[in-house]
């Protein structure tokens, strides 16, 4: 009792150095009437730091959101992978059918004997012209698994991308007594970073040269 009298007038007297008004003022609220109580507890809080159950709680928190976030990034990737694998399955099979559907429209006949017709990987020869309106030959074949066109028996390279593959080229002739046409069968195969597309593709176009 007597040590929290001694507390309580040397707290005053320390405050009374700040003015007799500030003192009047705390003496008036009560402020030293329990002091211990006051700020023990604040003075044991701010030392004890985090539990160990606030560390493990912690822990699995910034577990979870890691997992969260590795998972969505990994989402994404794969994502942009698969955008990537339809854009070149896509875009091989229309450049590739654009060409295929000039030149078979331009034709005015197939050339049989240079031609292999309803097997896999067949060959596509056709007789047709230049620019300057001579003879000549266009080819469709498939070499390493690719695509390629010759004109006039110079090959002019591939019609697919190098990340597209051709597993199946098949041709065939369709002819009555007013027109022939060719009907081709395709199928593709794109692939990137370990991710895979096929699909198929069919067209049918007839010969207009010879009109």
């Amino acid at each position: 009792m007597k040590r929290q009298k001694y507390l309580k007038k040397s707290r005053i007297a320390k405050c009374e150095n700040l003015g007799p008004r500030v003192a009047k003022y705390l003496h008036s609220l009560n402020v030293f009437a329990q002091p211990d109580r006051k700020f023990s507890h604040f003075a044991i809080w701010s030392k004890k730091g985090f539990s160990l159950m606030e560390m493990i709680i912690y822990a699995a928190i910034l577990a979870v959101l890691t997992i969260v976030t590795v998972n969505a990034t990994f989402s994404s990737i794969k994502s942009f992978a698969e955008f990537r694998v339809d854009r070149d399955l896509n875009s091989s099979a229309a450049s590739l059918m654009e060409r295929m559907t000039r030149e078979i429209r331009a034709a005015h006949s197939i050339d049989l004997t240079q031609s292999s017709l309803g097997v896999n990987p067949g060959r596509l020869t056709l007789l047709t012209k230049d620019l300057s309106g001579a003879d000549t030959t266009v080819e469709f074949y498939v070499e390493n698994g690719t695509l390629k066109i010759k004109e006039g028996g110079a090959t002019m390279g591939a019609l697919t991308s190098s990340s597209t593959a051709v597993t199946n080229f098949i041709v065939r002739s369709l002819s009555n007594p007013k027109s022939s046409a060719v009907k081709s069968e395709l199928r593709l195969t794109a692939a990137r970073g370990g991710i895979s597309k096929s699909g198929n593709f069919y067209t049918t176009i007839v010969l207009r040269g010879g009109y």
